[in-house]
């Protein structure tokens, strides 16, 4: 037999599979595509050990000649491992090694002929035998230690629903479940660091901290080439950063990158003490175990951050109810560095800045010894003012300081001296964030959360928090500071009006009585007559200045929620009638018509009498300033079963419409310069309707004139 022109003349079964493997493998891929689990994969990851297994059958069937005894060896146990990580169940194996013989004798048929050696033949079959055989007990036995571990990493996802439980469960799990590893290691990405958060036969990288940077050392470059890694002599290796790998002198290594959608979210490795290679079986269980329990990390870190997002509102929410409910904010300050410890931090500290110096407000840790000790170190190494980091210059500047990892080379930086170093390491901290209590006027102070004991790392989330806790102190210490101002201004005025109510009244009854004396002795002597004139306008401002006085004290005390009304009962038709005697001789004079219309005589009210005259004494007097000679004004009332109600309409200027909304406003007066006065008549009549329990509102037209209504409950019979 020949081969086709121009290929190297082979007459047996074993030369022309050594020849033509290529073609086979090629011939094999193609036909294995159509099975499931193949078509996501790639030409070489269907491949996989095919050629090794190829020049393996060979030898076996050239042993039909030779009779030397030859085996597939591991092989195929390596294949249905392989063939398992990849999802395929044991019949698609089976298909694959049919797939195989016939693409084999496909290809001899089309090239050789029909023709064949029964003894290769039957070579050929007892290799592929082997083969079926090998991998059914290598699959059988793989997949049920791979169901184990699978269940283990069920079982630590269920048994706690604290992350670092959850992968401290299984880092044990993996020890346990397989023979031949030591050490097992899981690290999870903050940033771009990857922190140790849990430790099998490495207990030392867990307890002191242990982290890398991306693509730093062995678990950095797994994590940067985001596929595993594998070493043989992992202590000796300089890709190695681990302290605790050399000193216990791990050989094999082997580590897998922890995804997420294709993101690098941590890594995990496995070490042996004895070992210089895992077997592809442990490979296989070990990257499954890190796939699975990969869902249940993402799961637990957002259940964490939930649960983080909730404590920190309530703790906002706490903060904010102490600071709202005193004004006296220092002492309020100290509350909240108790609140603060344990929800968002281990330690807290408040820095006031006070001229060129700063002040500690409070420390709060839950161990008061730790509390005095921190007391004690700032006594001796106090806070430099000008210092370039930390509080000081977070305060200058107004922006947050932080780390999420609080080095070795942090600490001797910060230390003043061997001593403060030794002191710094003793409080045990771990991550910090300094951020700016923010006022009005800047940044007055620092607030700094510590993490020390609970290992906690800060995020961004984190730095939020603070400095949203920051903006919330800093509005409460402006509040106060205003509220204090505030207090000052009203005590100054407090002592001005007691002035004003005191002195300057008996200054003016003075002027009064002078006047009133001056005028009867001018009315006795006729040669003195051009005296009545100035003496009259004398009299005449000591009253406007009166009722300037007593304006600026009503308006005080209504201010101050201690305007004096005396309740009693009264007919308000009394006191309407009363209000339209006294004003009507004005009216006259003035050439204005006054009308009293429908006012009832039995309607009663609770109330102050002279308050309610002075109100309408108010709105009438305006009424008759800003009405011209010939107008007219109407006083009119009527009473329902619950309120009485009294309208004073003229026939004035009116109020411009932009002004109706200001018109009961402290020192507004919107009328024409002629008629302007103080602007404080209507603020304090409508200050008395409103301690009567009633309502003055106003309708006006520019041109037409105005109508104030009073309301006020009327008394039951």
């Amino acid at each position: 037999m020949t081969s086709l022109a121009g290929r190297t003349p082979v007459r047996r079964l074993s030369d022309f599979i050594r020849a033509r493997r290529e073609d086979i493998v090629q011939d094999w891929a193609s036909r294995v595509q159509s099975l499931s689990p193949a078509r996501e994969l790639s030409n070489s990851a269907i491949v996989d050990h095919l050629p090794l297994i190829l020049a393996r059958v060979a030898d076996m069937v050239e042993a039909a000649q030779t009779g030397k005894a030859v085996s597939l060896g591991d092989l195929p146990r390596r294949h249905a491992v392989d063939r398992l990580g990849r999802g395929f169940d044991f019949d698609q194996i089976v298909v694959e090694f049919n797939l195989l013989r016939r693409a084999i004798l496909d290809l001899w048929a089309k090239e050789m002929g029909a023709d064949i050696d029964v003894r290769e033949l039957r070579h050929l079959g007892d290799a592929f035998d082997d083969a079926l055989a090998e991998s059914a007990a290598k699959y059988a036995s793989a997949r049920e230690k791979l169901l184990r571990g699978l269940d283990r990493v069920s079982e630590a996802a269920l048994g706690s629903a604290d992350l670092d439980v959850f992968l401290q469960d299984l880092a044990t799990s993996t020890l346990t479940g397989t023979e031949a590893v030591d050490t097992c290691v899981v690290l999870l990405r903050e940033g771009d660091v990857l922190r140790v958060r849990a430790a099998a036969g490495l207990e030392d990288e867990l307890r002191t901290g242990f982290c890398l940077r991306i693509g730093e050392g062995f678990a950095g470059q797994v994590a940067a080439e985001g596929h595993p890694l594998f070493l043989k002599h992992a202590a000796d290796d300089p890709r190695v950063k681990s302290p605790a790998v050399r000193v216990k002198g791990v050989r094999a290594m082997y580590g897998v990158p922890l995804k997420r959608e294709d993101r690098v979210i941590g890594v995990a490795h496995i070490g042996s003490l004895t070992a210089f290679e895992f077997s592809d079986e442990d490979k296989l269980l070990f990257r499954t175990m890190v796939s699975r329990a990969t869902s249940g990390i993402v799961k637990a870190q957002i259940l964490g951050d939930l649960r983080r997002a909730e404590t920190a509102q309530r703790f906002l929410a706490d903060a904010s109810r102490e600071l709202a409910e005193s004004l006296e904010y220092q002492a309020t300050l100290q509350k909240i560095a108790r609140l603060a410890v344990p929800a968002i931090a281990d330690w807290c500290v408040v820095d006031l800045r006070e001229g060129g110096s700063l002040r500690r407000v409070s420390v709060a840790h839950a161990d008061p010894e730790k509390e005095n000790l921190a007391r004690e170190l700032e006594h001796k190494y106090p806070t430099d003012p000008e210092a370039t980091a930390g509080i000081p210059q977070v305060i200058r500047s107004g922006m947050t300081e932080w780390s999420s990892d609080l080095s070795e080379q942090a600490l001797r930086a910060a230390a003043r001296d061997d001593g403060h170093l030794t002191a710094l390491r003793q409080l045990g901290l771990k991550a910090f964030i300094i951020a700016p209590i923010q006022t009005r006027s800047g940044a007055i102070g620092a607030i700094t959360l510590i993490t020390a004991e609970s290992n906690r790392r800060y995020s961004l989330a984190d730095v939020q928090v603070a400095e949203d806790l920051g903006r919330r102190v800093g509005m409460a210490i402006d509040n106060a500071r205003l509220y204090s101002e505030a207090q000052h201004a009203v005590a100054v005025r407090d002592r001005i009006l007691a002035v004003v109510s005191h002195d300057l009244r008996n200054q003016l009854g003075i002027v009064k009585v002078g006047t009133q004396l001056l005028f009867r002795r001018v009315e006795t002597l006729a040669e003195h007559e051009e005296l009545r004139k100035p003496i009259d306008a004398v009299q005449r401002t000591a009253d406007s200045m009166q009722r300037l006085v007593s304006d600026l004290l009503d308006m005080a005390s209504l201010q101050a929620g201690r305007l004096a009304i005396v309740r009693e009962p009264f007919p308000i038709g009394a006191v309407l009638r009363e209000a339209y005697d006294s004003h009507e001789p004005i009216a006259e004079a003035k050439g204005l018509s006054l009308k009293a219309v429908a006012l009832p005589a039995d309607a009663c009210v609770l109330g102050d009498r002279e308050r309610l005259l002075q109100v309408l004494s108010n709105i009438l007097g305006n009424a008759m300033k800003f009405t011209d000679a010939g107008g007219s004004i109407t006083l009119r009332a009527s009473a329902t079963d619950g309120e009485v109600n009294i309208v004073i309409e003229d026939t004035g200027v009116g109020i411009p419409p932009e002004h109706l909304d200001q018109i009961f406003d402290p020192y507004q007066s919107f009328q024409r310069a002629p008629h302007r006065g103080t602007g404080l008549g209507l603020y304090i009549s409508q200050g008395i309707v409103l301690r009567h329990g009633g309502k003055l509102k106003v309708r006006s037209t520019v041109g037409e004139g105005s109508a104030f209504t009073i309301t006020l409950p009327r008394l039951d019979d």
